[in-house]
């Protein structure tokens, strides 16, 4: 099954199941904008065939098509959430560039809108008040959102390169909210851009193609995106495989998500050096983290 990033053209960054959100390679590289009947061609074949896939394989789920009115979220997260549900990708942005123009950085909108919208959007299918599969096109918007502002999101950053690679990854057993989990990816991954540091994204940390990824490629440090707290043993041993595969013998893992939060002894339990549980902080705990171990050396 195709993921639904794998076929999003964000300026030629995706590879197939995996992607490069870095400067490098201009050669490798689509236009900042691709053509409307691109991004038109592309909705339409994700509407079409990876949507009806995905629901498929989540036949199980009550599907409730609209958002019922008593239950619809009044505040601006909620709004917006009804926006970008509906199939109007151009309103979403331009309700951005409005924010944006009444003096709000990007930074605060991701943090304060973007994310809390995309957990909203869980939170409705999880509750049964929203189909999957319009759920899984609005995150799939919303990523789109921040690809069509990431450079101006980057240039608000300003950072130098730091000649860091860092690789971010879901932990293991999130398929079932990919789309929701991919979406916290992409814009854990817009920070680290941002702060100079090239970034990849694997969407499965359980196939082979990881395990390659990770022993043929230099990472300096590894982000695991970690949404419960029921696979804790599992995230251990890809913890510990991450460590014997690399071939940076130094290499720093960091854990991000609620459970570690509420009882940071797990950062450790589970093979960790640290936790990053806000994207602003991703790149500067990644920067931290590998000065630490250096000096251990």
């Amino acid at each position: 099954m195709a993921y639904i990033s794998d076929q999003v053209p964000d300026r030629g960054l995706w590879k197939p199941a995996r992607l490069k959100v870095s400067a490098a390679s201009p050669a490798d590289r689509l236009p900042d904008r691709p053509p409307a009947e691109i991004l038109a061609g592309l909705t339409k074949a994700i509407e079409a065939d990876v949507v009806p896939r995905l629901v498929l394989a989540h036949r199980t789920i009550p599907a409730v098509v609209a958002i019922e009115p008593e239950k619809k979220n009044s505040s601006e997260v909620g709004q917006f959430a009804e926006m970008i549900l509906g199939r109007d990708g151009d309103a979403a942005t331009a309700h951005i560039q409005r924010l944006r123009d009444q003096g709000n950085p990007l930074e605060a909108i991701y943090i304060d809108l973007l994310a809390p919208t995309a957990a909203h959007l869980r939170d409705l299918w999880s509750a049964d008040l929203c189909d999957f599969a319009d759920v899984t096109l609005a995150l799939w918007r919303l990523q789109q959102v921040l690809r069509e502002f990431s450079p101006d999101f980057r240039a608000e950053g300003e950072h130098a390169e730091s000649g860091l690679r860092a690789l971010l990854v879901p932990a293991p057993g999130e398929k079932n909210e990919l789309a929701y989990v991919m979406f916290g990816l992409v814009m854990m991954a817009e920070f680290f851009r941002r702060d100079g540091v090239d970034t990849w994204i694997e969407p499965d940390p359980e196939s082979n193609e990881f395990s390659g990824i990770i022993r043929s490629q230099w990472f300096d440090v590894v982000e695991l995106l970690v949404k419960g707290d029921k696979k804790m043993d599992a995230l251990a041993e890809r913890i510990r495989m991450i460590r014997r595969e690399s071939p940076n013998r130094g290499i720093g893992v960091m854990v991000c998500g609620p459970a570690f939060v509420e009882h940071p002894e797990l950062v450790l339990l589970v093979g960790a050096d640290v936790m990053a549980n806000d994207p602003r902080q991703g790149a500067v705990q990644a920067k931290k983290v590998v000065g630490l171990l250096a000096n251990r050396r």
